[in-house]
């Protein structure tokens, strides 16, 4: 009988630990989900400046001057984008190039996202499968 209980306890705090590996990989799916909309966001931005600008109207946007306060101004040349290419390190490129790098970009995300998507299906079925041993054990305690 204790021998039982000990290993309903066990199981236990293994599918505790998947629930909290399952958590942290949500948070960071969360995380990459944003990163890939910020991708999109900059992507439409950057078409909407040129196409206004190609346009010959004057191509507007809003620039954050801190504590969710915007200003609206006008983009000189929508044409040039600086492009953040990770660890500190930025590139001036066309708006054509920033716009291949943030969809490679993207891509990269959307990998990304697909590999902890399938991590979580294995953390999934890992916790089933410990439901489904605690079952199994359940019913010889009665």
């Amino acid at each position: 009988m204790a021998e039982v209980s000990e290993e309903i306890r066990n199981l236990a705090a293994r599918h505790q630990e998947f629930q909290r590996q399952a958590e942290a990989l949500r948070q960071e799916m969360s995380m990459v989900q944003a990163s890939i909309a910020s991708c999109d966001q900059a992507i439409a931005t950057i078409n909407e400046l040129k196409a206004a600008s190609e346009a010959g109207r004057a191509a507007e946007t809003m620039v954050p001057v801190g504590f969710g306060s915007y200003v609206y101004a006008e983009v000189k040349n929508p044409d040039k984008v600086v492009v953040n290419l990770g660890a500190g390190f930025s590139a001036e490129e066309t708006a054509e190039a920033a716009v291949e790098t943030l969809n490679r970009r993207k891509e990269q995300l959307t990998k990304i996202l697909e590999q902890m998507n399938a991590s979580l299906t294995k953390i999934a079925q890992g916790m089933q499968a410990l439901e489904t041993e605690a079952a199994k054990i359940q019913p010889g305690q009665a």
